[in-house]
């Protein structure tokens, strides 16, 4: 009878693994937590550079808002209002007008796409439908800056995977679409050799 019950207990772990990772439209980031639009706060610790940080998630006057905390409690704005700090003027997720939808989904991960042992903050949001931007912020020693924009809106192409350091979306004619990191900056490229990120919005 015990017997049954531990493997009952770990088939429906199992297959509640499978339904979150399923759930998750980043796949392969070293670590992250959800948040989803209007709820509670999500916090993500970890360290970079060798300072202690934590990343916060929450919903403050009408739209999202992140903001990266030190350990001595100092606060930097990084993402608010469906826009990171210093990012182009892109089309927002899941907004409609000035106003961001309560059903948005959020990713704060971790990932060393720059390969120098130290990771950057991955920032991401999805619409739940075909409406996904990522965004990845380096820690430099004294401040938070965009290194990385990737976005698609009405193409299909609802999530993405990230390996060593690059970032791929796949449409469903197979075309793959990457972003990859030299240094601190990320370049473009289309299996169709289109090679402009803007046909994906």
């Amino acid at each position: 009878m015990k017997i049954r019950t531990l493997i009952l207990i770990l088939l429906c772990m199992a297959a509640f693994s499978q339904r979150a990772e399923a759930g998750v439209f980043v796949k392969g980031l070293d670590a992250f937590v959800e948040y989803t639009a209007g709820h509670e706060a999500a916090t993500l610790s970890f360290t970079t550079r060798g300072k202690q940080f934590r990343a916060i998630a929450l919903w403050f006057e009408g739209s999202v808002a992140v903001a990266v905390e030190d350990a001595a409690g100092q606060r930097t704005i990084v993402y608010r209002n469906g826009a990171p700090a210093g990012g182009k003027d892109l089309p927002k997720i899941g907004f409609q007008g000035a106003s961001e939808s309560r059903s948005n989904a959020y990713l704060l991960g971790i990932h060393d796409f720059t390969n120098d042992g130290q990771p950057e903050l991955v920032l991401s949001v999805s619409d739940g439908r075909d409406g996904l931007a990522v965004y990845v912020l380096q820690y430099d020693g004294y401040n938070w800056r965009l290194i990385g924009e990737m976005l698609t809106a009405g193409k299909g192409l609802g999530g993405c995977r990230v390996f060593r350091q690059a970032l791929t979306m796949k449409n469903a004619e197979g075309t793959l679409f990457t972003w990859t990191c030299h240094g601190s900056t990320f370049d473009f490229l289309s299996s169709d050799k289109v090679n402009d990120p803007t046909v994906l919005y």
